[in-house]
């Protein structure tokens, strides 16, 4: 059941108002900057409504010289605080009648459910809206003035572009085009030397730069083109300690060369390897459609690697990049040779671990599995149809 966002929007534009009129009102000799959203947070069994600060001048001067007077000048410090609500002085909570509209919005979600996501990204831009709605408001009043800007800040930063025109957001947030120009760089450049730049960002990140957080995504979208490098990580050629990452990538890739499928078969196999890259050597695998080579070595394989590997593409982490489609085959097999693994793939797939999300087309073969001997397929089965919202 969809949730009312003009109604979200307008409670949560009143409250940025009343927020930035309350210090207006009792520090009128304070500059006020801007306003902010932020505190989002919901993971899907609770929602919270997010905090309001008002940022002035001044209190962010006082911020910057305790920082300083604790750890020293930083290059940036005023930069880097001016819209980081946690750290400045006139933050306002949600009201108890705001946290309940949160927990209305939650209820309609549906706790765990697959529509979540969507539903929890539909009330995120409800906040950019009201930031927008609030801001103008407050301008035409006169309660600050014509630079004033409100923002929507969460940890990702994806709200931000989605508060502001694309003057204020360079003005405010230059950061915001650097990333832009950095992505367009990297598109001209030939794929190889595209991947060359993105690989080491992407397995090994040291978090430097425009672009932190989207190498990964850059790097899948190199298609076949990342695959031999990023085998190379696998194979502990280069950059050894990435090879989790890689092998993830390779599966969201989702495309099976030989030249694939034998790196992360000797990963998995490799016993100098530690155990969490060897099962995500088999998880990929397992993704890639090569659950056999997995069934052949159950019994000389770590229990978690080999439970896994073939758990992985009932759960929630195939549905980043490429998939193949549903198949309970592979675990059913595994369950028929090795039926003492059973309370271990219960344990691996238990309602609430994150469940891959269906397809329309996979709806068939869902439904066919709630006939299995098995009741963790069945119980796997029964969950995914409901979150679909298929029938039985």
């Amino acid at each position: 059941m969809a949730f009312d966002t003009k109604a979200v929007v307008a409670a949560a534009a009143a409250q940025l108002v009343e927020a930035v009129r309350s210090v207006h009102e009792q520090y009128p000799t304070e500059a006020i900057y801007g306003a902010m959203f932020h505190e989002f947070y919901g993971d899907g069994t609770v929602i919270y409504w997010p905090m309001v600060t008002v940022g002035t001048e001044e209190t962010l001067a006082a911020v910057v010289a305790d920082y300083t007077a604790q750890s020293g000048a930083e290059e940036g410090l005023s930069e880097s605080l001016r819209w980081s609500g946690p750290d400045l002085t006139h933050g306002f909570d949600p009201t108890p009648e705001l946290q309940a509209r949160a927990d209305a919005v939650q209820a309609s979600a549906g706790a765990g459910s697959a529509q979540w996501e969507n539903q929890y990204d539909r009330w995120l831009r409800c906040f950019p809206k009201a930031a927008k709605q609030a801001m103008k408001q407050l301008v035409a009043e006169g309660t600050v003035s014509k630079s004033f800007v409100a923002v929507a800040a969460d940890e990702a930063g994806e709200l931000i572009p989605l508060s502001l025109t694309k003057s204020q957001l360079v003005a405010h947030f230059p950061e915001y085009d650097d990333a832009e120009r950095e992505r367009r760089r990297l598109a001209a450049l030939p794929v190889e030397e595209r991947v060359a730049e993105l690989l080491t960002e992407a397995v090994a990140p040291r978090y430097q730069g425009p672009l932190i957080g989207e190498h990964e995504g850059l790097l899948v979208g190199c298609g076949t083109a990342a695959i031999p490098a990023l085998a190379s990580v696998v194979r502990h050629e280069t950059l050894a300690r990435g090879d989790v990452v890689a092998a993830r990538l390779l599966a969201e890739i989702n495309v099976d060369t030989p030249e694939v499928i034998e790196a992360l078969d000797w990963l998995m196999r490799s016993k100098k390897a530690q155990q969490n890259s060897r099962a995500w050597a088999a998880s990929a695998l397992a993704r890639l459609g090569r659950s056999d080579l997995i069934l052949t070595r159950v019994s000389e394989l770590p229990v978690d690697v080999a439970v896994r590997g073939l758990a992985d593409p009932l759960s929630s982490f195939r549905d980043r990049g490429a998939h193949r489609p549903l198949d309970y085959a592979p675990i059913e097999r595994a369950l028929e040779r090795h039926p003492e693994l059973e309370a271990v793939f219960e344990e691996e797939l238990r309602p609430g671990s994150g469940y891959c999300a269906l397809a329309s087309d996979e709806i068939p073969t869902a439904r066919a599995a709630l006939a299995s001997r098995w009741e963790i397929v069945r119980t796997h089965a029964r969950v995914v149809l409901e979150d679909a919202g298929a029938s039985a």
